[in-house]
């Protein structure tokens, strides 16, 4: 795996943990705030899509590189 990949993955990891404990209250103890709440959900939802993207760009990487085997076998085939 490409080091940009891992970084990706353990940001969308640690933004999840981040957003779940501030909806859990173990992070900042104290009453319920509607600013942490609000700050809590934006990061999981930020940490949900950091994933999915990074999913999805693994993915089109690899459907493209499908694809240049794809022309190269048919290039060499009219070639022929």
């Amino acid at each position: 795996m490409n080091i940009p990949i891992i970084i990706n993955f353990a940001t969308s990891a640690i933004t999840l943990i981040f957003g779940a404990l501030l909806l859990t209250g173990k992070l900042f103890p104290g009453g319920v705030d509607s600013s942490k709440l609000m700050f809590g959900i934006v990061l999981i939802i930020y940490g949900v899509y950091r994933f999915i993207n990074s999913f999805t760009k693994i993915k089109q990487a690899k459907m493209e590189e499908e694809r240049n085997k794809i022309n190269e076998k048919r290039e060499s085939l009219f070639n022929k």
